[in-house]
C-alpha cells in the first residue's frame, strides 16, 4: 500500500516540474523590432525564448547572460 501512495504522490509532481520552464541562465534583447516587441527589450519567459530562437524571428535578438 505503501508503494501506491508513493508513486501517486510523485507523478503530480513531476507533472507540476515538467509544465514549469527551467531558467535557461540567459535572457533575449530585441536588436530590430519585431512583432509586439520593441528595440531593447529583455525576454526572460524561457517558452517565449525557445520559440523565438526556433523561429525566424532569432536574428532580430541577441542572448545576454541573465
Amino acid at each position: 500500500m505503501a508503494d501506491n501512495d508513493s508513486t501517486q504522490a510523485s507523478t503530480p509532481a513531476a507533472t507540476t516540474s515538467a509544465t514549469k520552464a527551467a531558467p535557461l541562465g540567459y535572457i533575449l534583447v530585441v536588436r530590430h523590432a519585431f512583432g509586439d516587441y520593441q528595440v531593447g527589450e529583455e525576454i526572460t519567459d524561457a517558452i517565449i525564448i525557445k520559440e523565438i530562437l526556433e523561429g525566424e524571428q532569432a536574428i532580430y535578438v541577441i542572448k545576454r547572460a541573465a
